[in-house]
């Protein structure tokens, strides 16, 4: 589920100066500083193995994870050794900061006086080579508090999406709320909540020895900014809530309490998550708390006209909300008619597509499967929309033999991006079966073979990547 304010358009005679600095910031730390992670921690793990440490740690490591008590994982482990998949044991233990101080502290049981001398030397190369790894070095982490983390990880992220992710969110609200304040303050907000979204985050669990890294808490502090400058006064949200989407009107307060809560009821019900949940309720109190005060103390700090002046309806917004509301009415051969004329007049884009397609599902009459294959071969995709792909790939079987073999090989590569590269396999021995001769078909089977890699499902990684090898 999605709600984001929609109320204000960007104004460049309020240019966003500090926001724009903010993302190419953030965008610059990605590119330029995270863009070394993998190499380092590659390099340490080729020289790990081709050293063969593993063989001499192993027994340290099983007994390092009995004292710790953390029998499922040893026991997981275990299995791994004996089916010889040691690799991601391998990754585990290079990685793990605890199990190195254990072999410091007690290499004389498991080392030979010259074996240590010749170990210890290069160990110590190698652990301090990952700790410099960007979300160890600069990460927030309750085991090792770092006034400079509280600001340095907010500026990482994990991967490409979420840091696309996190700034279109901040580009979203950003622009307004820093028109509205000032530049300074914008910025002096904007840290602060990241720092109180951290603190929220560690306090959590004081224990825990997992990196905070992102800028969500934050852009969670810059929503709640919004919504505090807004107030009580009606403005336009967007949200998207499974099938339903749309525009509404509401008093801007009264979400706040439903972003809080929100974000505290997914903390307790969804554990298992690598969300920063808590961070994220942080920053928005945070966020919130700190516009309350600077009302209080100085209301002439606030730009009241730009705030006051309701922003002009854009033509193509009102088409969409015009075809939502056709929805939400069950009206639902009006809502195709009208995105049937935007698609004539405007393109075919994904947006529109999946509308089209969802509303043909209804009825599933003559033109539901030509909407069909016409959206599954829309070009130039987001994550979010290869994801929204996949579910209609597999709802639709009867459509996989009309896609053109070109058609089939784009997708299906993009597919394999995903969690679950189930359709991208399908999708593959699709091709296959049809003959392929396509040279791109070896680097999708290379794809694949790194989408298993990161499943850690062995047996169909080397799979995919012989027949890469056999294919090119």
């Amino acid at each position: 589920m999605i709600i984001v304010p929609t109320e204000k358009q960007l104004d460049w005679r309020n240019a966003p100066i500090v926001l724009c600095v903010l993302v190419l910031i953030n965008v610059m730390v990605f590119f330029f500083y995270q863009s070394s992670d993998t190499s380092k921690i590659m390099e340490a793990m080729v020289t790990y193995e081709s050293k063969d440490y593993f063989s001499h740690e192993w027994p340290a490591y099983e007994k390092f994870l009995e004292e710790k008590q953390e029998t499922e994982k040893l026991k997981e482990y275990r299995q791994q050794y004996q089916d010889e998949e040691v690799e991601y044991i391998i990754g585990d233990m290079v990685m793990d900061e605890a199990f190195y101080t254990y072999l410091q502290q007690n290499y004389r049981n498991y080392f030979t006086p010259d074996y240590y001398a010749e170990w210890a030397p290069e160990r110590a190369r190698l652990h301090a080579q990952l700790q410099s790894v960007s979300y160890i070095a600069n990460g927030l982490r309750a085991s090792d508090l770092r006034i400079s983390s509280f600001f340095t990880h907010q500026f990482l992220h994990g991967d490409l999406m979420h840091l696309l992710g996190n700034m279109f969110f901040l580009v979203i609200c950003g622009f307004a709320v820093e028109a509205a304040i000032g530049h300074w303050r914008f910025l002096l907000f904007y840290l602060i909540s990241g720092v109180a979204a951290g603190y929220a985050q560690v306090a959590s669990d004081w224990n825990s020895t997992t990196p905070l890294v992102g800028a969500s808490g934050a852009i969670s502090g810059v929503m709640a900014m919004y919504l505090a400058v807004f107030r009580l006064k009606k403005i336009e949200f967007f949200y998207w809530f499974f099938f339903f989407v749309g525009y509404f009107r509401a008093p801007a307060l009264l979400i706040l309490p439903f972003y809080i809560g929100k974000e505290i009821y997914s903390y307790h019900n969804d554990a298992e998550s690598n969300v920063a949940f808590m961070a994220h309720a942080g920053g928005f109190v945070a966020g919130a708390l700190l516009i309350g005060l600077a009302w209080l103390l100085n209301r002439s700090m606030f730009n009241s006209k730009y705030i006051e002046t309701d922003q002009k309806i854009d033509p193509a917004q009102q088409q969409l909300a015009d075809i939502y509301e056709a929805i939400e009415k069950f009206r639902f051969d009006k809502a195709l008619a009208l995105v049937d004329a935007l698609i004539k007049e405007q393109g075919l884009r994904f947006d529109l597509a999946m509308i089209r397609y969802n509303l043909l599902k209804i009825s599933r009459g003559e033109a539901y499967q030509p909407a069909t294959l016409h959206l599954l071969t829309v070009p130039s995709l987001l994550p979010e929309q290869i994801r929204k792909l996949d579910k209609v790939w597999q709802e639709n079987p009867e459509v996989h033999s009309q896609l053109s073999e070109q058609a089939v090989l784009k997708l299906g590569m993009q597919f394999t991006a995903l969690e679950n590269p189930a359709s991208a396999e399908q999708m593959f021995l699709q091709l296959l079966e049809r003959g392929c001769k396509n040279p791109a078909l070896s680097v999708y089977a290379s794809k694949l073979g790194v989408a298993f890699q990161r499943l850690r499902e062995t047996g169909k990684k080397d799979r995919y990547e012989l027949l890469a090898k056999q294919l090119a």
